[in-house]
């Protein structure tokens, strides 16, 4: 990281990025198996995870529809695949990024020791 960027981020943020990263993908799969944390707390991360995946594929909606119509077969098919996985990986990736933050944090920092 350049010194623009040392000079832009609070100093806090920097040691905590450094000390355990911004995303902790590996705690978030922990946590969503963890039978300590709530179910509301494990749907409400996948809920999460979903809306901005529903997002995600509204705002890609009309270049597919572009794509799929000067490719009409290929086009098609690799539209219906990419949806089809956005809508089953993304949801789990997003929850497992965001439930370190709606878990009770005696349970993230058990997990992160």
């Amino acid at each position: 990281m350049g010194s623009i960027g040392k000079e832009l981020l609070p100093k806090a943020a920097l040691g905590h990025a450094h000390k355990r990263g911004w995303l902790d993908f590996k705690l978030g799969i922990a946590l969503m198996k963890d039978r300590r944390v709530s179910i509301l707390a494990k749907l409400a991360s996948l809920a999460t995870g979903l809306t901005l995946t529903a997002i995600l594929v509204a705002i890609e909606f009309p270049l597919e529809t572009v794509i799929g119509a000067l490719v009409p077969f290929l086009g098609l098919a690799l539209d219906l695949t990419f949806d089809g996985l956005e809508f089953i990986f993304l949801p789990i990736l997003v929850a497992s990024l965001v439930i370190r933050w709606m878990a009770p944090k005696a349970i993230v920092e058990s997990l992160r020791r």
